[in-house]
C-alpha cells in the first residue's frame, strides 16, 4: 500500500557518519563511488551500519547551487581519512519536518514534495537542507524517510 506519513518537530541523529560530496560530473559514476566508499570503510576494519543516506543542501547567495552528499553510518570512527571523505562522530538535525514514504521507488520524491507543501501551507520556513534515508529498496516497493530542516 502506498503511503506518506508526515510529522513535525522530529530529530535526525546519526552517529559515526562517513560522508562524501558528489559533484555533478560524478553523478553518472555514483555506483562506482558507492562501491569505493564501502571498500574504504571495510579497509579500515569498520562495517557499514544502517541504510545509505543522501543529503542535499542548496547554498545561499546570488547563485544558489545544490551540494549533494552521500553518507553512511559505520560501527566506529575512522581516524585516517582520505581527502574526499569527512567523518562526524554525531550529526544531529533538530526540529525537522519528517515524511515516511512507502511505495514505488520511482515516486519517492513525492515525500519531499509533500513536506514542501506542508511547509508552504503552514508558513514554515525551511533551510535548504534535505536528508533522504533509503531504508529499504526493491523493484516493487521502497521505504524512504525524509527529513527537512526548519529555520
Amino acid at each position: 500500500m502506498n503511503t506518506i506519513q508526515v510529522s513535525e518537530n522530529k530529530t535526525l541523529k546519526l552517529t559515526n557518519v562517513l560522508s562524501r560530496r558528489i559533484t555533478a560530473e560524478e553523478l553518472p559514476n555514483l555506483g562506482l563511488i558507492l562501491t569505493q566508499m564501502l571498500n574504504f570503510i571495510r579497509s579500515h576494519d569498520a562495517q557499514p551500519v544502517g541504510p545509505l543516506i543522501q543529503h542535499v543542501c542548496v547554498s545561499t547567495g546570488a547563485k544558489p547551487e545544490p551540494q549533494f552528499y552521500i553518507m553512511q553510518q559505520v560501527n566506529q570512527l575512522i581516524p585516517r581519512l582520505e581527502p574526499q571523505y569527512h567523518m562526524d562522530a554525531v550529526l544531529r538535525a533538530r526540529g525537522c519536518l519528517y515524511a515516511h514514504y512507502v511505495g514505488p521507488m520511482a515516486k519517492h520524491e513525492l515525500a519531499a514534495q509533500k513536506l514542501s507543501i506542508l511547509a508552504f501551507e503552514n508558513d514554515i520556513k525551511l533551510k535548504n537542507s534535505v536528508y533522504t534515508i533509503f531504508v529499504n529498496q526493491d523493484e516493487d516497493e521502497g521505504v524512504v524517510d525524509v527529513f527537512m530542516e526548519i529555520e
